[in-house]
């Protein structure tokens, strides 16, 4: 009897040590807020703000890069995962619990450099195609609102879409966009509208604790206030 109270012991005590799940971190490579490095790390500006925040907040983890879809759907299935840098949309409100915001993302729309016209805001281009990417949040505004959107697998098929003129525009982020026309050395591109900007945040399963979640966001609001945030995404974000 006193072996058997003693292993009940000894096993509420490893548990107690073994503390909360570990969370599996799930992205895509969308420089310069996340992507892989020399190396084969992932890094980028959200990449070091979620590594940050979970040193602080003591939380073990875990990081794997995955294409977007990919990484999106198992967040929404599998317990103790989230996955950034995702546009927080009314859409997709239920379906996490959010920690953020983890970036600030304008959205653009980019055009080849020999195209004569001359945009003033989203309903000038209605009439045209707009290159986007499945699962994106851009490609998904657009096409809630009807606009002709032809689907890429990564965006940036659509930066040579654009050059060989299968598309019109290519509707995406600011900064990815900037790094991947130098990526691909598409010289003859330019942005020519911001359309829109939104936030981008960690998004954690739905059944995620929200003692967890609320913790998470408070280290987050104090990196922020204490400039850590900031320094961090001057390394990264450059106009």
């Amino acid at each position: 009897m006193r072996s058997l109270a003693v292993g009940l012991i000894l096993l509420a005590a490893g548990s107690r040590a073994a503390g909360p799940p570990a969370l599996t971190l799930l992205t895509e490579d969308y420089p310069p807020f996340n992507m892989l490095q020399a190396g084969g790390r992932i890094g980028g500006s959200a990449t070091d703000i979620v590594r940050e925040l979970m040193l602080r907040s003591g939380v073990r983890y875990s990081i794997e890069l995955l294409p977007w879809l990919r990484a999106y759907n198992r967040a929404v299935l599998e317990p103790h995962t989230c996955v950034y840098s995702t546009t927080r949309t009314d859409q997709r409100e239920s379906q996490f619990k959010w920690i953020g915001p983890v970036a600030e993302n304008p959205w653009v729309l980019y055009a080849r450099s020999d195209s004569p016209r001359e945009l003033h805001n989203l309903e000038d281009v209605r009439r045209y195609r707009l290159g986007g990417y499945a699962g994106d949040a851009v490609a998904q505004y657009l096409i809630a609102r009807n606009f002709d959107v032809d689907l890429a697998n990564t965006d940036v098929q659509n930066v040579r879409k654009l050059q060989a003129g299968r598309i019109d525009y290519w509707a995406t982020g600011k900064y990815i966009g900037a790094q991947l026309v130098a990526r691909e050395k598409a010289a003859n591109l330019r942005p020519i509208l911001t359309f829109n900007t939104t936030f981008m945040y960690l998004a954690c399963h739905a059944g995620s604790s929200d003692q967890l979640v609320a913790q998470l966001n408070d280290t987050l609001r104090k990196m922020q206030k204490d400039g850590t945030v900031a320094k961090i995404n001057a390394r990264y974000l450059h106009d």
